[in-house]
């Protein structure tokens, strides 16, 4: 009987981890450049999906979540902006009736990338396992992940 609520007070807050981006620290000579490129707009997200086939709705997720963190850190989205890719390195997607049917038994969705911008480079990363959200989810963390990281480059507060 307790075994229930322990997994899923587990499965919840692995669900709820929605990881920082973890950006590579540029040299000091570098950053205030970066900076100053960033905060003057970047360009809206590109996916740069490899051999992955991501559908159409999940890149949506992903650029929709980047643009609206961006709007929130204060960031501007100009066709002018500094380019920013996110080069999909792992992707991974279960059926919506086995994660319906099996929750966390049914495995997990993942997007893993490598983003690059003003010629700095950062990882993003989300899991998601429960019965609920499922890729939606996923993919919205990873594009908040990415607008994050822009901000945290353009020296600008996120979350």
């Amino acid at each position: 009987m307790r075994l229930v609520p322990i997994s899923a007070i587990c499965v919840v807050l692995l669900s709820a981890c929605a990881g920082a981006p973890a950006t590579n620290p540029l040299p000091a000579d570098r950053g205030h450049e970066v900076g100053t490129v960033l905060t003057a707009g970047v360009s809206d997200l590109q996916i740069d999906a490899g051999s992955f086939d991501i559908s159409a709705e999940a890149k949506q997720e992903v650029v929709g979540a980047f643009r609206a963190e961006l709007t929130k850190i204060g960031v501007p989205v100009a066709a002018s902006g500094a380019p920013v890719v996110l080069h999909v390195t792992e992707f991974k997607t279960r059926p919506a009736a086995a994660r319906i049917m099996f929750g966390a038994l049914s495995g997990s969705d993942h997007i893993k990338g490598t983003v690059t911008v003003a010629g700095a480079t950062f990882e993003v990363a989300d899991t998601g396992v429960t019965m609920m959200g499922g890729l939606g989810v996923v993919a919205r963390n990873v594009g908040k992940q990415t607008a994050d990281g822009v901000g945290q480059l353009a020296g600008v507060a996120t979350r």
